[in-house]
């Protein structure tokens, strides 16, 4: 299984209620822990080693436990194994058997932390000279495979996925009513998606489309299918980040429904080919909804919510909202695609 090791810092003066507060919680969490004395004589280091999938409990007690202070630190970094192990299984035996353990049911609680989860997103939803220059390298490449016909070479832009993380960034955003991180996410993906489609634009202004190629012919129309594969890969995608899986081998997985089809539209724009432009652009657009539709659902499923009732209100809000602009506007797609169709 899956380890953390949770390491808390505080005052010497806290040792006694840190303890106490990690005594409580440790028969339905499972844990073990210890403390060490720091080199500055006034501080004590406790270390937690525990199950990814009780990180996120523990973190909320900690976090209620130190709310009043600001003298504390909390670190949390992966493990790879401990000895003695920490036996799951026999814990899940004394359970089965009657165990009196009053802990809550942690069925549908993400894997790992909020505080592990946001660093990560928010890490692909930053914009900088970085980001810039993934987005610009793989859709060159996501270019070369459109007009070569070649998938090997569209898989290696989807691999890059660098659309991916804001939209992430935008869904975690959204679930837990973070306004900061929503705009620092929709930013990202306004400049990766402007320069993807400038880029494309460009390339098929100068060169046309010589060849309608299989690969760009399948991107300039959208099928009820279409929506069904980017939903279900979008809760796949975000399942799979809430596991602490890196986001770039998730990418994989949901840049199909991402950056092709901007391309394709690029592509057909430039060469002057509207109605083509037109059914990327809509495949686009509507695999870019019902991913975030999908993510704002699967954070929720996953238990990823604010600790403090107020941020918990602001957070129910804000999820509604975009809840309903999403769903409008897949609503709208739809009817787009039904008038096309008949």
């Amino acid at each position: 299984m899956a380890l953390r090791v949770i390491e808390i810092v505080t005052p010497r003066s806290d040792k006694d209620e840190v303890k106490k507060s990690l005594e409580e919680h440790q028969p339905d969490a499972g844990y073990v822990f210890w403390a060490s004395p720091l080199d500055d004589g006034e501080s004590l280091s406790f270390r937690v080693v525990l199950d990814v999938a009780e990180t996120a409990n523990v973190m909320d007690e900690l976090e209620e436990l130190f709310a009043w202070t600001d003298k504390y630190r909390i670190v949390v970094y992966s493990a790879e194994a401990t000895l003695p192990r920490l036996d799951k299984l026999a814990l899940e035996e004394e359970e089965e058997e009657g165990s009196d353990s009053s802990g809550e049911d942690n069925g549908g609680q993400a894997a790992v932390s909020r505080e592990e989860l946001y660093a990560d997103v928010l890490d692909t939803s930053l914009l900088s000279k970085h980001y810039v220059m993934l987005v610009l390298f793989s859709s060159l490449v996501g270019i070369i495979g459109l007009m070569r016909d070649n998938v090997a070479i569209i898989i290696g832009a989807m691999v890059l996925a660098p659309l991916l993380g804001p939209n992430v960034g935008l869904s975690l955003a959204t679930t837990l009513g973070d306004a900061k991180l929503s705009r620092a996410a929709l930013k990202t993906l306004a400049v990766g998606v402007l320069l993807c489609f400038a880029l494309s634009a460009g390339v098929g202004l100068a060169l046309g489309v010589p060849e309608m190629t299989h690969e760009l012919s399948v991107r300039s129309m959208t099928s009820y299918s279409d929506i069904i594969l980017a939903m279900v890969s979008g809760a796949a995608g975000i399942v799979t980040v809430t596991l602490g899986v890196p986001t770039s081998l998730v990418g994989v997985m949901v840049a199909l429904s991402l950056l092709p089809p901007l391309i394709a539209c690029g592509l057909f724009l430039g060469a002057g080919l509207m109605p083509e432009a037109g059914g990327a652009g809509l495949l686009f657009a509507a695999n870019i909804i019902c991913l975030n539709l999908a993510g704002v659902g699967t954070f929720l499923v996953q238990g990823i919510r604010p600790l403090s009732w107020y941020e918990k209100e602001r957070a129910k809000k804000a999820t509604l909202h975009a809840a309903l602009v999403w769903t409008v506007l897949l609503a709208a797609l739809i009817g787009l695609m039904f008038l096309k169709t008949h």
